[in-house]
């Protein structure tokens, strides 16, 4: 459930018109979590409540959003930086806590991403419907080619062990037989494995994962003025294949070292930002004037 501005306390209110009126800016509310596992994702719905709010709220100089989110779908953050790019003309994002996935994905167009020292982003690996799962839960995109990755390592590997166990009962037999002795065998072994791949699941898999990286790279490309042509593809494969577990904890200083326009969020800001995600759990959008 989306807070309505309106019903924000005042001592809330007041630490909102301190952080316009300190930084000279206008602060938009991005708040759709409020644990992580319960949680509104970032979808169509809020695009078009973000739209709403970005046109009845006007061009603004500088734009900060106070970003938590624990992330939702590519195409509608694609949207909702697009959206909020055209309506600044700076865009700081502000994370205390967390700004996972899809959140990560928006906040690559920033002009500024403003971390605390327990903030995270994570992982662009896409989240698909797992295929053995008939109660539709969720697994990383990633999956399909981590098994694939281990499956043709494990071929290796038995390969190389039959091998020696050959080598070790007849010493004197050549290579070039030995292979052909041991390649069936592994074969064999291997075959019932490999034949759990389906091919539709392997594909839907690397589309789940190209559409992000597509879409980051349009984003950096059209936005982001830190980040040279020839580290974007770095960058995206570090966020979108890089990483064990679509739950990787990407730090401020894992941020910087990937290259991207990091701050440290900290004193009085940070206190701000601390108590605002604290207090709402749910903000989308700017704070009205009372009447």
């Amino acid at each position: 459930m989306i807070s309505n501005p309106k019903e924000i306390p005042d001592d809330i209110i007041k630490l909102i018109r301190d952080w316009e009126k300190t930084e000279s800016s206008t602060l938009f509310g991005f708040i759709t979590t409020g644990e992580p596992l319960n949680y509104d994702e970032i979808s169509r719905g809020l695009v078009r409540k973000i739209k709403y709010e970005c046109l009845k709220n006007g061009h603004s100089k500088r734009l900060d959003v106070l970003l938590q989110s624990s992330g939702g779908d590519a195409d509608a953050a694609y949207q909702v930086i697009n959206f909020l790019k055209c309506h600044c003309d700076e865009l700081r994002i502000f994370i205390p806590d967390w700004a996972k996935s899809a959140a990560t994905l928006i906040c690559l167009g920033a002009d500024e991403i403003w971390m605390s020292d327990k903030a995270e982003l994570g992982p662009l690996d896409a989240q698909i419907p797992n295929p053995r799962d008939p109660s539709g839960g969720l697994v990383s995109a990633l999956e399909q080619f981590r098994a694939m990755d281990y499956l043709k390592k494990y071929s290796f590997e038995m390969l190389d062990t039959y091998v020696n166990l050959l080598l070790d009962r007849i010493p004197n037999m050549k290579l070039k037989t030995m292979l052909d002795e041991a390649t069936p065998f592994v074969t064999q072994l291997m075959a019932p494995l490999f034949g759990q791949v389906d091919p539709i699941d392997f594909g839907a898999s690397y589309r789940a994962l190209d559409i992000a990286m597509e879409y980051g790279h349009r984003i950096i490309k059209r936005y982001n003025k830190t980040i040279s042509s020839e580290n974007i593809r770095d960058l995206l494969d570090s966020l979108t294949w890089r990483y064990p577990s679509h739950s990787f904890v990407i730090d401020r200083l894992e941020a910087e070292e990937l290259g991207l326009n990091v701050k440290r969020l900290t004193g009085e800001q940070g206190k701000r930002a601390d108590i605002i995600v604290r207090h709402l759990d749910a903000w989308l959008g700017f704070l009205e004037e009372k009447k």
